[in-house]
C-alpha cells in the first residue's frame, strides 16, 4: 500500500508549509489527499495546495492570536476587520449594548 502523500502530494503541500493527508491509502484510492494550512490559518484542499485564510474569529482557529470561541461563549459577536493582520479581532455585545473590546 503506497500512500499518495509519499509518493508525489507531500512535496505539494510541504513546499507552503502544509500538511498532507491521505484519509484511504488504498492503492484503488487516489488524488484524495489534502493539503491542511497550518494554525492560525484555516484553509483545506483535496488533490492540491489549500487556499489559507487568516480569520481568527473562525471557531477552528487554534493559535495565540485567535478568539476561537472567546467571543460566542459570551453569546458576542466576533469580528476580524483584517484578515492580513493578527490580534485585530475583537468581541462585540448584541444590541441594544454597545460595549466592545479590543485584543491584548
Amino acid at each position: 500500500v503506497v500512500k499518495d502523500c509519499a509518493t508525489c502530494a507531500n512535496d505539494t503541500c510541504s513546499s507552503v508549509g502544509q500538511t498532507c493527508n491521505d484519509p484511504n491509502p488504498s492503492v484503488l484510492s487516489t488524488l484524495d489527499w489534502t493539503c491542511t494550512c497550518p494554525p492560525p490559518y484555516t484553509g483545506v484542499a483535496i488533490a492540491n495546495q489549500a487556499t489559507c485564510v487568516l480569520d481568527e474569529c473562525a471557531t477552528t482557529c487554534t493559535g495565540p492570536t485567535c478568539a476561537g470561541t472567546t467571543c460566542s461563549d459570551k453569546n458576542q459577536t466576533c469580528h476580524d476587520p483584517d484578515t492580513s493582520k493578527l490580534s485585530d479581532w475583537t468581541c462585540t455585545c448584541p444590541p441594544p449594548a454597545t460595549q466592545s473590546a479590543v485584543t491584548a
